[in-house]
């Protein structure tokens, strides 16, 4: 994609070289970070007992001034493509591994959930692994009985809890290796796509853990492509390309920067710099007129929940295109998607479009959500040997208010009804 954009800081965000010191948990200044491959150990001893210092490694650069700073208590999430650097910043925090250049302050004890298992003894058993990081992680400060009780109540494993590690299935594992981080009342946690695995009600036992601990103001950063709640969970995203920070700011702007990112989109600027769109395709088409309306001629802004909307705009194609798709989706203000479909999840195949053709668009939906304020996101793509490619994106384009319901809350309306027998 070319050269990293510099990153976009949320004004909201503190200034890595004014934050006092004091109220600073985690800083970086200009960190760079890479290492070196050797083709073969014969290579590396080479290197090791060369009189000259001859250079038998590839240098391989991972990470490029980087500068942050995060304030105690706050929760920050690091999101990006598969091999951009993200782990091994985490593995910076924890002193793992040095920065090649530039410097990083750590203020407080840190526990990490990094490489899962890595602190467990495979022959002890829940219960004697519990303990035994205890000793590691707060070098038995506490009370370790307590500890432990605590850890058997969240991991919920049963009898296994007091079964030797190689017993226990991948899902148990991760039970128990969140629960024994958790349960340690860090200052900092660091945690390592841990949300995307196990089942549904362990991760959600698991957000409510974060919540937990981030209401006592520990600090949380961690990695995760499980990027739908991460308005839920972190106060600040930071989105990292090829090993450079590309934004960092507020959760939801920085969750469509990812999507952008994963569709290698480059980004086109916005109508109107004020709304806070964003935008970003490759060309070829473009989305234009974009309004919301009651009838589809009039556009109109404010919705009672349950009222049909029109979502109405026009695509104009600046050159042929074999398979266009159209896109649709709305989000809270917090970024939570509350809908998304394409025209062909719809079972719509689109003829081909020629170029300079115009084409209007009418999306047609029933607001039945509690929510106030919707964001609509338009989009047009297109598929060609089932590669995607996005033509261009409008994130945020349209913003609709919602009054309130009186017969239900909530986020969506799931018709319920209610009978009371006797």
């Amino acid at each position: 994609m070319g050269t990293a954009a510099p990153a976009e800081v949320d004004s909201m965000m503190p200034d890595p070289d004014s934050a006092a010191s004091d109220d600073v948990a985690i800083r970086f200044d200009h960190v760079g970070k890479g290492f070196r491959f050797f083709a073969s150990p014969l290579k590396r001893l080479r290197e090791v007992f060369s009189p000259f210092g001859s250079t038998f490694h590839v240098p391989v650069p991972v990470l490029h001034d980087i500068t942050f700073a995060m304030p105690r208590g706050q929760t920050v999430g690091i999101i990006g493509a598969n091999g951009t650097g993200k782990s091994t910043l985490l593995h910076l925090v924890a002193g793992m591994i040095e920065p090649s250049s530039g410097t990083i302050t750590v203020n407080g004890r840190v526990t990490g959930l990094l490489d899962i298992g890595g602190s467990f003894l495979p022959d002890l058993t829940g219960r004697e692994n519990a303990r035994f990081f205890h000793q590691i992680v707060s070098r038995g400060a506490g009370d370790a009985a307590a500890r432990a009780r605590a850890i058997e109540a969240f991991a919920d494993i049963g009898e296994f809890f007091d079964r030797p590690l190689h017993t226990y299935s991948s899902g148990m594992f991760l039970r128990l290796a969140f629960a024994s981080a958790t349960c340690e009342d860090p200052d900092i946690l660091l945690i390592d796509e841990v949300l995307a695995v196990g089942d549904a009600r362990f991760q959600q036992k698991c957000y409510q853990r974060l919540r937990e601990l981030r209401a006592r103001g520990t600090t949380i950063l961690l990695v995760t492509h499980v990027v739908q709640g991460l308005a839920g969970v972190c106060d600040r995203v930071l989105v990292i390309e090829h090993g450079r920070l590309v934004y960092d700011g507020e959760p939801a702007r920085g969750v469509d920067r990812y999507y952008q990112l994963f569709f290698m989109a480059p980004e086109l600027p916005a109508h109107d710099g004020a709304s806070g769109e964003l935008r970003y395709g490759v060309g070829g088409a473009a989305i234009t007129g974009a309004f919301a309306s009651r009838d589809g001629v009039h556009p109109a802004s404010a919705f009672d929940a349950g009222d049909v909307a029109h979502v109405v705009f026009d695509v104009e194609f600046a050159r042929a295109v074999d398979a266009p798709q159209i896109g649709f989706s709305c989000s809270t203000k917090e970024g939570v998607r509350v809908y998304a479909t394409t025209s062909g999840m719809l079972g719509k195949t689109l003829p081909a479009a020629l170029a300079g053709e115009r084409r209007r668009v009418e999306v047609q939906l029933r607001l039945d959500v509690a929510v106030s304020d919707l964001f609509l996101d338009l989009s047009v793509f297109e598929v060609t040997g089932g590669e995607v490619s996005a033509l261009d994106v409008r994130v945020g384009v349209i913003h609709i208010t919602i009054a309130a319901p009186r017969h239900f809350g909530g986020i969506s309306d799931l018709s319920a009804s209610m009978q009371v027998v006797g």
